[in-house]
């Protein structure tokens, strides 16, 4: 359920965002505001400390999942920028050992993040994105009855870099392809995402 009312709010933003950038129009669409959102693909590096293998019939640990993220920012020239945003990586889970048996441990990440950002045109269309900053990342999840210094769930503050690319379909839209790692989110858990969206500028 969860699931499926991101994907319509997500559906919804980038719908909004190809009204506004077929009708918003200004000087030049490489400085100001600017508002995104893409969908894509996680990916978790999480501890082996606490790692066991799957029992037979047992679910498969999972590190990728669905995950989107929505992002405002501002150009002050066309080279540098300021951004932040929210990401959803989607679900995790790891076989632990809890004394003399094992269970599936999971959880869900989240970061938000705020970033430097340069940008590199590459002729009219086309241009090559960079961003570095720092990030709070969250994984929540039920697995009081792990250790603590073994739980995947938690808390933690990171930096955060990313790039990627983006072509220009009209003056204020573009389709975007990035890839942003946010390092840690929890004392056992790094995250990162691969995604593709639509950005408008104003």
């Amino acid at each position: 359920m969860k699931h499926s009312l991101a994907c319509s709010a997500l559906a919804a933003l980038l719908l909004g965002t190809t009204a506004i950038g077929a009708h918003a129009a200004g000087p030049n669409p490489d400085t100001g505001l600017y508002v995104g959102g893409a969908i894509g693909r996680s990916s978790y590096s999480l501890s082996s400390s606490n790692h066991v293998p799957a029992p037979w019939g047992g679910e498969k640990s999972s590190k990728a999942g669905t995950a989107y993220k929505l992002y405002g920012g501002y150009r002050l020239t066309e080279n540098f920028g300021v951004e932040a945003g929210y990401a959803r990586l989607g679900r995790v889970s790891q076989w632990s050992s809890g004394g003399a048996y094992s269970r599936l441990q999971s959880g869900t990440g989240q970061v938000f993040y705020a970033a430097a950002t340069a940008r590199l045109p590459l002729g009219d269309s086309f241009a090559i994105n960079g961003r570095l900053g720092v990030s709070r990342g969250r994984i929540s999840g039920d697995n009081n009855w792990v250790p603590v210094n073994q739980r995947i769930s938690g808390s933690s503050t990171g930096v955060m870099a990313g790039f990627g690319v983006e072509y220009r379909m009209t003056q204020n839209l573009a389709i975007t392809a990035d890839y942003d790692y946010f390092g840690k989110l929890s004392k056992q858990a790094k995250g990162g995402m691969l995604t593709v969206g639509l950005k408008a500028s104003f």
